[in-house]
């Protein structure tokens, strides 16, 4: 009997943490919300010059000359 009721008790345990948990993340969302849209920059980046060597690109052109 005594097995039965410390089965009982260590399920009842591992439901109330987890409980509280859940109960505590919720509090938290509900207090604390996030911003569904980011904010956007006033202005998009505009490249300064046709050189290839900036304005958010991720790879500079390649400056192919004339031999």
């Amino acid at each position: 009997m005594d097995e039965i009721l410390g089965l009982l008790l260590l399920a009842f345990y591992i439901v109330a943490v987890v409980g509280l948990a859940a109960l505590i993340t919720f509090a938290v969302i509900k207090i604390f919300p996030t911003q569904r849209t980011p904010k956007k920059p006033d202005k998009p980046e505009t490249p300064s010059s046709d050189d290839g060597a900036g304005g958010g690109r991720l790879f500079r052109r390649a400056k192919r000359g004339t031999a």
